[in-house]
């Protein structure tokens, strides 16, 4: 069992490098939402279709997906130090070159550099919490998502503000990077010791250490991320099609959902304290799908956004909870186990919104939505599975 970073009674305590890597999560969650945000703005500059604004999108995921493959190596030959800070500079480059870029090949490629150096921060970030805090990583994990969903709501009321402040959107993004600058001047001049990588027995046989306790929470991580994107991606047109409210108070209404994913997050780092993974899993995803139910089947808008919020406080755990309870799962591998995540949560934000989309062009928005049913009942087949699977960590 590997030793938990506490304080004298065995508690969860947060040191500096803990208190870095939320920094650096949240920075991360900010850059990748301001995407979103940011669309109707470079569309209207750059004159681009629809087709080739979802590009961006679909750049930024396959830049995680690619880094999933061997971001191991990357920490393994750097040390995770390197890896960390390299992350979140390699994204605020990515950044620059999204707002100064004159064309759209620039801005896609700007969205796959911010996806593939914002993908080595994340998987660096979760095999560090996890070394770093042992038996209480699904505590710190959550914790730092915590963090992610507070910068992602203010992406996009930043990116508004900024817009109407007569600054210009760009200057949205100069708000990160000067925290980023900040963490960086701080933690550069006192530099927090980091646990360091365990050996395995090769790179190469990495993926084979990998258990099958392990694969199925990172099937369960992959839907619930799927799910997630479903409705962040596509919410806003089942509101409009489905409930007659307009296209700003859809994209408003919204809101609810990622608030209450931050709430249910908040909610699961205090519950991850006192019940096993596996069943706080679940639980989560038991109450994703009696809000989701009530969202999609509910004819009237306010206990459609009633459902909606369920949903997002259902859901909101469901990542962090399975990517600390994966990467516990094989504590001698775990930075292969993170980098793999970011496969499966990269190629699901990369295809399932896709499908979702052609789904609706042909038999409707509403309907289409129903795919999200399957996933989410296939997650907690998949969270009992883990749960009866024996421990590698023990």
């Amino acid at each position: 069992m590997k030793r938990s970073h506490g304080d004298a009674r065995g508690g969860f305590t947060r040191d500096p490098a803990t208190w870095m890597t939320y920094g650096l999560v949240g920075y991360f969650a900010f850059m990748q939402t301001v995407l979103g945000p940011s669309m109707p703005f470079l569309r209207t500059e750059l004159d681009l279709g629809y087709t080739t604004a979802s590009l961006h999108f679909s750049a930024f995921a396959l830049g995680s997906v690619l880094l999933g493959l061997f971001g191991e190596r990357l920490m393994v030959r750097f040390g995770r130090r390197v890896a960390l800070w390299g992350g979140a500079f390699g994204m605020a480059a990515g950044a620059g070159l999204l707002i100064s870029s004159p064309s759209a090949f620039g801005t896609i490629s700007a969205a796959f550099t911010m996806g593939l150096c914002g993908a080595l921060l994340l998987v660096t970030s979760q095999a560090l919490l996890s070394d770093r805090h042992g038996e209480y990583s699904a505590v710190a994990v959550t914790e730092s998502n915590v963090a992610a969903s507070a910068c992602a709501i203010a992406a996009p009321l930043l990116v508004g503000a900024s817009a109407a402040s007569g600054l210009g959107w760009r200057a949205a993004l100069a708000a990160p990077v000067a925290a980023l600058l900040l963490l960086a001047a701080f933690f550069f001049s006192r530099p927090p010791d980091l646990p360091q990588i365990a050996a395995v027995s090769g790179v190469r046989n990495s993926v084979r250490a990998l258990s099958p306790r392990y694969w199925a929470f990172w099937g369960l991580v992959t839907l619930g991320v799927a799910s997630e994107w479903c409705v962040g991606y596509w919410g806003a047109d089942f509101l409009t099609d489905g409930t007659g409210l307009t296209r700003p108070a859809a994209a408003t209404s919204l809101t609810a959902f990622f608030a209450a994913m931050l709430v249910g997050r908040i909610a699961s780092s205090r519950l991850a304290r006192v019940l096993p993974p596996a069943a706080l899993l679940a639980a989560t995803l038991c109450l994703a799908l009696v809000g989701f139910s009530l969202f999609w089947f509910s004819p009237g808008s306010a206990f459609t956004l009633a459902g909606l919020s369920v949903t997002g406080l259902g859901i909101g755990g469901v990542y962090p909870l399975g990517v600390s309870a994966a990467i516990a799962s094989v504590p001698e591998n775990t930075d292969a186990a993170a980098a793999r995540l970011a496969v499966g949560g990269g190629g699901a934000i990369l295809v399932a919104p896709l499908v979702l989309g052609a789904l609706a062009d042909r038999i409707g928005i509403g309907t289409a939505f129903g795919i999200v049913v399957p996933m989410l009942l296939a997650a907690l087949l998949l969270a009992l599975v883990a749960g009866r699977s024996p421990r590698s960590d023990a």
